[in-house]
């Protein structure tokens, strides 16, 4: 039996062997870390981050991590994020976290809002992240680090400057996402902090077929493409920045700068990369310093590097040694046989096993051969003929929804390749002018129906300048699956200028047309011009040879047989005039005039003639001739003609008012006529045939007014062949004003102190 006194003692052994086993086992208990991040399982970025942080806790059995995707690049609503808070307090109610690394914004900002409602009061490692000024006083020093996600954006374009000096314009490609917006920010800064001899264009797009064009109108020469971001959406789910990067700049002959190492090699030449890596590595370690309690700082910068791949450095011939940044190459050209010595050894070893084969062979790669060489000379004669007859070929697999054209095609339409041209089942219609996709699918459907052995049509179609052209198109089905056109196969032909003829020919005919209108209204107009004062003449002629008239009678049938005389004669001048105008043969001759005495008889006319029409006419002259400039050269015939032409078209048109004759001499020698009535005034539609000849504004004035339609057309090939010109300022009904100016000599020239 146990003495009571020995009690004590061992029951504080008991108790120092417990504590020390419950201690231990406190000790032993693993440490469990979650890895909360931003985007998917999968995506580039956030597997090297998740790979460098499992590396550093491989070989510590004392902590297991484990891994959530919150998948923001797709899903980014609240309502998302509100199901993922609640799904996640549910998951982790009553479990035990040890620490959270963070990866990126989106999973920063879901952690201050719910994390010490979801995991408690835990360290945390918040791991690339950016722009966070605004939220550090959230941050709880103690038990918060951060590894800053800093991209040296304005490293870059100094790079960029340095390898490109004669940079003309900086392309920058970002997106919508929050990241996007946050690199584009700090670009606008970098860019904007001091003056730069080239400018920059933003495109910020996220649909694919957009950027895509958008892309491909980029003038190649002294541009450069800095990517930022890039998550583009196809069925309303964005694809990630390196898979669409691969598809966007395929075909882009332009050098590409970026700060992501993930886009290296052979897409990007380079820049100050970062690594999502090195993010990971010093996350996991910080972690697991805390975890160890020990002290760490708050925020942390992972580095940054200066890397560029060689052959793209190669390709866009762009030179480093004005770089002042120390950097690294990476897809170095390497000596082939030095860097795989081993690998080209068995290689040789097990060509030369398979040689033996390779030669048994050879008389069948013969004779293949010379049916390959056969078959390409057959396909470069027809290559040769249709490129010789100047014709595109088109070959469309409907069941593929594939159309195949040849470069003569696409050079038809002014573009460099076949593949310039990106035409497809999907938006052919867009090429072909609106007015004749329905002809062209007539014109398919005829033929599918078998009522027309060929497809065949004529249509516009636009060219790499949004201008249209004609073609003719022609083709035929080809091949036929269950009942059913799966190919059709045929040719184009530019028929433009045979479009352009044809028109030429309509209009030709239009114009004949309408001049054997013309000249047979003014034969028939002619006609009536000379019986009238024929009629008047003989008529008044045989009333004067009866005797039995008073003499007061006798003079005004005299008059009226003169005013007929000189009416016919009148015209007979018209007809003579235009016939020596047409055949060349009438010619301007300089004489010395008065220009005061010439305007002055025009205006004696002018006021006869207002007699003979019985029109209560007022008609002024005005004038600013000096003496020094009243005495002439010019043709004083013609332009007596011209302005008697004019005086009278006004007298002939104007019912009342006044009639306002005007002339001046500049001093460069210049004689500016002017005749301005107050009649019924000319419409725009008749100011464009007023001066053809046989024509007149209204053809039924003719019939009112009388005349051949030739005074304004004569009196405007007088003006031209004396080196002038005349205009028509007309605004109906508040009559017209016709201004003729005319090179002239002075015979005295004004002399200027």
């Amino acid at each position: 039996m146990i003495k009571s006194q020995t009690l004590p003692p061992l029951l504080l052994i008991f108790s120092l062997i417990f504590q020390a086993l419950t201690g231990t086992a406190n000790a032993e208990r693993l440490k469990e870390v979650l890895v909360l991040n931003s985007y998917h399982h999968g995506f580039q970025w956030t597997a090297d981050i998740n790979n460098a942080i499992t590396s550093h806790f491989t070989e510590d059995e004392s902590v297991r991590v484990f891994y959530e995707f919150m998948d923001s690049k797709r899903f980014n609503s609240d309502e998302y994020f509100e199901a993922l808070y609640q799904q996640y307090l549910i998951k982790y109610k009553g479990k035990v976290i040890d620490g959270i690394i963070c990866s990126d914004n989106r999973a920063f900002d879901f952690f201050i809002k719910h994390g010490n409602e979801i995991w408690g009061n835990v360290p945390v490692a918040f791991c690339g992240v950016n722009n966070i000024g605004d939220q550090l006083e959230l941050l709880d020093t103690n038990q918060h680090v951060i590894i800053h996600e800093t991209i040296d954006i304005k490293g870059t374009i100094e790079i960029i400057e340095q390898l490109q000096p004669e940079l003309e314009e900086l392309i920058v490609i970002s997106d919508e996402t929050l990241s996007g917006n946050i690199f584009l920010e700090q670009f606008m800064e970098a860019f904007k902090s001091r003056k730069r001899n080239y400018t920059y264009q933003i495109i910020n797009n996220t649909h694919p077929e957009g950027l895509r064009r958008a892309l491909n109108e980029l003038p190649s020469s002294n541009r450069a493409i800095y990517l930022l971001s890039l998550y583009t959406e196809r069925n309303s789910i964005p694809n990630e920045m390196m898979h669409e990067s691969q598809y966007f700049f395929k075909n882009i002959d332009i050098p590409i700068y970026s700060n992501w190492d993930f886009l290296m090699p052979h897409l990007i030449v380079g820049g100050r990369i970062l690594k999502a890596a090195d993010q990971g590595r010093l996350s996991a370690q910080l972690m697991d310093q805390i975890l160890r309690k020990q002290a760490v700082a708050l925020d942390n910068e992972p580095p940054t590097y200066t890397i560029f791949d060689q052959q793209l450095l190669k390709k866009h011939q762009l030179d480093t040694d004005s770089l002042s940044y120390n950097f690294e190459l990476i897809n170095e050209d390497i000596q082939l046989i030095k860097s795989y010595k081993k690998e080209l050894i068995i290689i040789l070893s097990i060509l030369c096993v398979f040689i033996f084969i390779i030669l048994l062979l050879v008389g069948d790669i013969i004779k293949r051969k010379r049916v390959e060489i056969s078959f390409i000379e057959s396909e470069k004669r027809l290559e040769l003929a249709i490129d010789g007859a100047n014709e595109g070929l088109w070959d469309i697999e409907l069941d593929k929804n594939d159309i195949y054209i040849n470069e003569q095609f696409a050079h038809m339409l002014g573009y460099q390749s076949a593949s310039e041209l990106d035409i497809n089942m999907n938006n052919w219609h867009v090429f072909v002018f609106p007015q004749d996709i329905e002809q062209m699918r007539e014109a398919y459907s005829l033929h599918q129906a078998g009522k027309d052995e060929a497809f065949r049509c004529e249509a516009r179609l636009y060219n790499s300048n949004n201008e249209y052209s004609w073609f003719s198109i022609h083709g035929k089905i080809t091949e036929i699956i269950n009942g059913k056109p799966t190919r059709i196969t045929g040719v184009i032909l530019d028929i433009s200028n045979q479009k352009a003829f044809e028109n030429e020919l309509q209009k030709a005919k239009e114009k004949a047309e309408e001049s054997d209108r013309l000249k047979s209204s003014f034969l028939a107009n002619m006609s009536h011009e000379i019986r009238t004062p024929m009629n008047a003449i003989l008529g008044f002629t045989d009333l004067l040879l009866c005797n039995q008239l008073s003499k007061k009678e006798q003079a005004d049938y005299l008059n009226m047989i003169k005013r007929g005389g000189e009416n016919l004669l009148t015209l007979i001048n018209d007809i003579i005039d235009i016939s020596k105008i047409e055949s060349g043969q009438l010619k301007i001759q300089e004489a010395l005039v008065n220009i005061n005495e010439l305007v002055s008889e025009a205006h004696s006319v002018g006021l006869s003639l207002c007699g003979n029409l019985q029109k209560q006419l007022q008609i002024h002259v005005e004038h600013t001739v000096t003496d020094n400039q009243k005495v002439i050269y010019t043709d004083p015939l013609r332009v007596y003609q011209i302005l008697l032409n004019l005086l009278s078209n006004a007298i002939k048109f104007t019912e009342k008012g006044q009639v306002e004759i005007s002339y001046s001499i500049t001093n460069d020698e210049w004689l500016t006529l002017s005749v301005k009535d107050t009649g019924p005034g000319i419409s725009e539609r008749d100011k464009a045939v007023i001066f053809d000849r046989f024509r007149q504004a209204d053809e039924s004035t003719s019939k009112k007014h009388g005349g051949t339609g030739l005074g304004l057309s004569i009196t405007k090939s007088l003006v031209e062949m004396m080196n002038g010109k005349i205009d028509l300022i007309s605004d109906p009904p508040n009559g017209s004003e016709f201004i003729v100016k005319i090179p002239v000599k002075l015979k005295h020239k004004p002399v200027y102190s």
